[in-house]
Order: C-alpha cells, then sequence, then structure tokens
C-alpha cells in the first residue's frame, strides 16, 4: 500500500519524484562521500532554498521567526528594516543561471513568500532554465493567484495547516484562515483541471505542537478532503535556554559569531505541567495515525513513536538516530538581504552574499568549509538536536 501511494504521487510529477530520488542518493552516498573524505568541499548543492521576505501576514503561536509589532526587548523584535530587506528578482534571476548547469531544486519560502511581489516571474524564471521548484506558504494569497500559479509552472505547493478550522486559526492567530485557505485550495484544483495539468502537487503540511496535540489525525480527513496529493507531519522546532546557552558560548569561541537567534524557539516544555498533561493525547493520536489506511501518502519528521512523544519534548538531546548532519553538504539557505547562510533557523553565521560573490564560491569558500569541518568534528552542534534539517534528511513514511 505504501509503495503504491508514493508511486501515484510520482506519476503526478515525475520531475519532482526524481529530485527527490536524488536528495535520497545524496543523503546516503554523495554527501557522505563529501563529508568524510574532502576537508570541508561539497559537491553541488542539490537544493538552494531562498527565504524570499522576513515579513508575514500571520502571527502563529509556535513560530520563533522574528514578527512585526513586536516592542523592542522582547524575543521576537526585528527592526523595521528587516522586515523591507529584498533581492531583487533580477538578482535572484542572475544566482539561477549560474546555478543552471547542475539543475539544483529551488525552495522558496519566507515568511511568507507571496509577499515578495515578484515570486511568481522569479518561478516562471527558474522553470525556464529546466529546475524544479517548490513553494511553501500559509495559502492566504493562494486563491488571488490561482491562475498564474498553475501557468507558472511549479511542481509543489506546501501548505501549511495545523488542524479544524477554529484550531487552525487559533495556532496562526487570525481569524478565518482555514476558510480563505480552502478557498485558494479549490481555486487551484478548479485551474489545474481547466487546464488539464497535474502540477503544482499540493501537499499538507501539519506542524505537531502542544496547540494542535489532539487534532493531528483529524488532518488526514482534511487533506483528503482539500484534494492534496500528500500529507507531512513535522514536529515543533525549539531548543532550551540550556542548549541554547552552550551554542551561543561555542558560537563566540569558534567562529567569533554572536548568536542570539535561538532566544525565540526556547521552550522547556519540561517545566510546563500543561503541556505535559496533553502527550497521552498525542500518543492517542499517533496510533491512530499508524493505523491509517488512507489512499494517501503520509510522512513525518522526524519519525516519533506513540511512546516517544514525551522524550522528543523533555530530553532534547535525543535525536532519534540522527546522530551527523549532512545537510550542510546538500542544501543551503540564501536570506532576504542576500546573505548565504548554512543554518536556516538560526543564521548567525553568514557565509557570503550573492550580491557581492557568486553563488559557488561562497559554495565552497573557507566560511563555509569552516562551518562543515567544525560541524563534523562534533558530530552536532548544541543547537542541532531540534533542528528541521537534520531530520528532514530522514523522513518516515507511514
Amino acid at each position: 500500500m505504501k509503495v503504491f501511494k508514493l508511486a501515484k504521487l510520482s506519476i503526478q510529477n515525475p520531475r519532482l519524484a526524481a529530485y527527490k530520488a536524488e536528495i535520497s542518493i545524496r543523503n546516503g552516498l554523495t554527501a557522505r562521500w563529501d563529508y568524510y573524505l574532502r576537508k570541508g568541499f561539497a559537491s553541488p548543492p542539490a537544493c538552494i532554498c531562498i527565504k524570499l521576505t522576513n515579513a508575514c501576514n500571520l502571527r502563529c503561536v509556535m513560530c520563533g521567526q522574528p514578527r512585526e509589532g513586536h516592542q523592542q526587548g522582547d524575543a521576537k523584535y526585528a527592526p523595521i528594516e528587516f522586515f523591507r530587506h529584498k533581492v531583487t528578482v533580477e538578482d535572484y534571476k542572475k544566482m539561477i543561471d549560474e546555478v543552471a548547469s547542475f539543475r539544483p531544486n529551488i525552495y522558496l519560502w519566507g515568511g511568507e513568500p507571496f509577499m515578495y511581489k515578484e515570486i511568481l516571474e522569479l518561478v516562471r524564471h527558474i522553470k525556464s532554465r529546466k529546475m524544479t521548484c517548490q513553494i511553501n506558504t500559509n495559502g492566504l494569497y493562494l486563491r488571488k493567484n490561482a491562475v498564474e500559479i498553475v501557468n507558472s509552472g511549479l511542481d509543489d505547493l506546501i501548505i501549511s495547516i495545523d488542524g479544524p478550522p477554529e484550531v487552525h486559526d487559533q495556532v496562526r492567530g487570525l481569524p478565518g484562515t482555514f476558510a480563505l485557505v480552502e478557498k485558494g485550495i479549490q481555486a487551484i484544483h478548479e485551474e489545474k483541471k481547466k487546464k488539464g495539468i497535474r502540477k503544482p502537487v499540493i501537499r499538507v503540511r501539519g506542524t505537531i505542537s502542544p496547540e494542535n496535540f489532539p487534532y493531528i489525525h483529524s488532518l488526514v480527513g482534511i487533506a483528503k478532503r482539500l484534494g492534496a496529493d500528500s500529507l507531512n507531519f513535522n514536529w515543533t522546532w525549539f531548543t532550551t535556554k540550556q542548549t541554547g546557552t552552550a551554542h551561543q558560548q561555542m558560537m563566540k569561541k569558534l567562529f567569533d559569531t554572536e548568536a542570539v537567534s535561538w532566544i525565540p524557539y526556547e521552550m522547556d516544555v519540561i517545566m510546563d505541567p500543561e503541556k505535559r498533561t496533553k502527550f497521552d493525547g498525542i500518543r492517542r493520536e499517533l496510533l491512530k495515525l499508524q493505523n491509517d489506511v488512507a489512499d494517501l501518502p503520509i510522512s513525518m519528521s522526524p519519525y516519533i513513536k506513540p511512546d516517544q512523544v514525551e522524550s522528543y519534548y523533555t530530553n532534547i538531546t535525543n535525536t532519534f538516530g540522527s546522530d551527523k548532519c549532512f545537510s550542510v553538504w546538500i542544501k543551503s539557505y540564501i536570506l532576504p538581504n542576500g546573505d548565504v547562510t548554512p543554518c536556516p533557523d538560526f543564521p548567525d553565521y553568514i557565509t557570503g552574499n550573492i550580491l557581492q560573490e557568486r553563488f559557488m564560491d561562497i559554495w565552497d569558500g573557507e566560511r563555509y568549509r569552516k562551518w562543515r569541518m567544525e560541524l563534523k568534528k562534533r558530530k552536532l552542534f548544541p543547537i542541532c538536536y531540534r533542528c528541521c534539517d537534520l531530520f528532514l534528511s530522514n523522513i518516515h513514511f507511514m
């Protein structure tokens, strides 16, 4: 059944399936070759992730990114200029042209990426250079842009949904968001049907957090009703004060960098009795997922068994078998001001800027190599224990 579901998804978008297969090969072979033998150098990246904007139109309760409206001194505060950082679409196109020869997947995200007005112009250029392209969005701009999205050739549309309407709206911090997302997905389906094409693949992504513990299994029915092609669960990314402080001290010693981006992600769940009472509820939800026979590919990153939930939240050094990070040998992140970083959620260490240097010179430059070698010495940095990239290379299909 599992193989049938994945085969069906592959038929819908063969190029995207080929990219996923390539990532599996990179994780299993090429990245390990680079990791062990190439002294910080890496093969051309399989994926380049462009954070188009820091701005966002929602205030999700589990998100640690800085958000507009917070006062100075608040953990999520950033100056207004931070939300106005922008690389021109022409500069992005130059970078895309530079890397086109090895055809990496291009992953567009934010903030909310559709707040970057030229996003679909960029997608069209990426597709003209024969690369796969993904967008990760909160879905509020889908209805408005449905025709252009489908016409752009976009391969993969990843849409965040956290549960039934009332739960989703509460987590996202704005009433009516679920209804807007639903209408947007419907508009995409209608446009695809009108044109007789299968792209973009529509994937629902649910973030598992204490705020939606009792509603996780309901996302299976929601995803099917919305006509999603697959459903992916991510667990909350977070850190603890002890771990964050250890990382901050290490970054100062090794890289002479003031690493403070972990602070908004601090969540000492073990100290929160109210959240701990919800662990039994999420165990029951995970058992339902394990036993679900829905005709829908369902994946989880990291794969947490029902009896491991409490350990995930209270034993941060338990990485569930992911004891090394190969991500910085496989993918790279570009921030909204053009800075390049190996670490998306904690981007304190900058390896270069695409407005000043060629991307590939940065990718195998001295600063990137230093990061890789120091990471290899330690297997993981303290901040890595609950990082999305550590676990995304070890996705488990239910």
